[in-house]
């Protein structure tokens, strides 16, 4: 079943332009990656610095190799670096509705 993946965090100060670099190069191996049928990142238009990953998967599986992908490689320290709070992430299925 496909799900929906939010992964929420808050920046620190002053790496709201960095972190957006440093998605636009993740995103180009997420979205060829297994299972990947789209990934966005999102800022809060109040607090820039507070931003959601909105991602969409084939099945939960595939998100979670691709999480212990991203673990291994670095990049969930990487972000978690960067961030006054979070990131949290959320795993939804997606209804017919």
């Amino acid at each position: 079943m496909t799900v929906s993946v939010l992964l929420e965090g808050v920046l620190k100060e002053g790496l709201v332009d960095e972190f957006t670099q440093i998605c636009k190069g993740a995103f180009q191996v997420t979205r060829a990656y297994d299972g990947c049928q789209g990934i966005n990142l999102t800022l809060n238009v109040e607090n820039q610095n507070n931003f959601v990953l909105t991602e969409a998967w084939d099945s939960k599986e595939h998100y979670e190799k691709y999480l212990a992908f991203r673990t291994e490689d670095g990049t969930v320290d990487a972000i978690t670096s960067m961030c006054a709070e979070g990131p949290t992430i959320r795993i939804f299925d997606i209804t017919d509705a």
